[in-house]
């Protein structure tokens, strides 16, 4: 039994489980139906709704219409079940197959033309609390010259040294809605234009071009040349904003994940460093952008 769940043994376990509530992602065959069972547990204190560590948003976007109302994205069937000791999400298992980069691109666009109130649990923040959370674990001189691209961790410290100054520019943005976790792994399939999303955990507003930041950094195309499939999907932006976005979130999230990747080197001898790293040489574009746009 684990936190109020039986896990019968024909469950296969599947990674996933890095989140701080969650107790194991299992994939099951339930009355003829396939689903993708992730359970969490209650912390001791319900957490503030607006940190991007809340742990209940993705269970409140699955109770919710939300689903329903979205444009470009879609997320798979869901059901909810709680008890005291935590909640367990129940998500139909979707087939996947790769999602070409532009379609993936204009989809994201066209989801920054949805228009829903927010329900009260969308984050705030949630890229200046990262960035706030790398500075406490050392900032950029954790980052080692000696390995790298030179020209890109010289753009790094400079783009972290103005590091206040791109995140005053991504507030000044439009901020339409975003998936907040828009990484290829979470995007499984497509029908049409239409894309099917998973992990909505992070879902909620932010600047535009912040979903092809996530995107770009990890798919086969650089983000750069997905600027005009994006912008077809997005409709009447101006696209120096959408650039903006693009490139002052691709700079920041690059420079803070090769920080946490070198704290995790440091401290344990070994770590996610080459993956993180390589993020940051691909951020190159996105932080001359961005340095000229905060000189």
């Amino acid at each position: 039994m684990v936190a109020m769940i039986i896990v019968p043994e024909d469950w296969e376990p599947l990674a996933g489980a890095e989140g701080a509530a969650t107790v194991g992602v299992w994939r099951a065959r339930v009355g003829g139906e396939r689903w993708i069972v992730k359970r969490l547990a209650r912390p001791a204190e319900e957490g503030d709704r607006r940190s991007f560590r809340w742990w209940r948003r993705e269970l409140e976007f699955a109770r919710s219409d939300l689903a329903g109302r979205l444009a470009g994205l879609r997320a798979p069937r869901y059901r909810v079940e709680e008890d005291d000791a935590g909640a367990t999400l129940w998500s139909a298992e979707i087939s996947s197959r790769p999602v070409p980069d532009k379609i993936a691109a204009h989809a994201l666009g066209r989801l920054t033309t949805t228009r829903i109130e927010d329900p009260g649990w969308f984050p705030v923040g949630r890229l200046r609390d990262r960035v706030g959370l790398a500075a406490a674990a050392g900032g950029v001189e954790l980052l080692d010259p000696d390995h790298g691209d030179r020209d890109a961790l010289t753009l790094a410290r400079r783009v972290w040294d103005r590091r206040a100054a791109v995140l005053d520019r991504l507030d000044s943005l439009p901020q339409v809605l975003c998936h907040g976790d828009a990484l290829p792994r979470n995007l499984l399939r497509h029908d049409g234009s239409t894309v099917t999303a998973i992990d909505w955990d992070q879902l909620g507003y932010g600047p535009i071009g912040a979903d092809l930041a996530s995107f770009g950094l990890w798919a086969g195309s650089p983000a750069e040349s997905l600027l005009p499939a994006f912008t077809a999907g997005a409709g009447s932006v101006h696209r120096h904003a959408v650039v903006d976005g693009l490139a002052c979130t691709t700079s920041l999230i690059g420079v803070t994940r090769a920080i946490r990747a070198a704290g995790v080197e440091q401290a344990d001898g070994a770590g996610p460093v080459g993956p993180y790293r390589a993020r940051l040489d691909r951020s190159v574009w996105s932080m001359i952008r961005t340095l000229a746009v905060v000189p």
